[in-house]
C-alpha cells in the first residue's frame, strides 16, 4: 500500500514556502527603503551643513587707504550779494 498524502498537507507546505520568500521579499524591501532614508537623511543634513556655512558672516579685512593730505587753512569767504536781476535796482537809485 502506498502512502497518500492529504491536498490540505500539500498545500500548506506550499503556502508556508510562499510566506518565507514573502517575508524574505518584504526584509529586502525594508532594508532598501531604510538604506534610501539613511541617505536622504545624510544628504539633508549636508545640505544643511553647507546652508549654514555659507550663511556664517566672514568679516572682511581692514582696508588700507593712501594718506589724507592735510587741509590748507584759508582765510573766510567773504560773502557778496549774488545780483541776479537789474530789474530791482532801476528803481531804487
Amino acid at each position: 500500500m502506498e502512502p497518500f498524502q492529504l491536498h490540505s498537507e500539500v498545500r500548506a507546505e506550499q503556502r508556508a514556502e510562499w510566506e518565507f520568500h514573502r517575508r524574505e521579499r518584504e526584509a529586502e524591501i525594508k532594508l532598501h527603503k531604510r538604506k534610501r532614508e539613511d541617505e536622504l537623511a545624510e544628504k539633508e543634513d549636508q545640505a544643511v551643513a553647507e546652508a549654514r556655512a555659507a550663511t556664517v558672516h566672514i568679516a572682511n579685512p581692514i582696508r588700507r587707504y593712501k594718506a589724507v593730505p592735510s587741509r590748507q587753512i584759508r582765510p573766510l569767504t567773504e560773502p557778496e550779494s549774488p545780483h541776479f536781476s537789474d530789474r530791482l535796482s532801476k528803481y531804487m537809485h
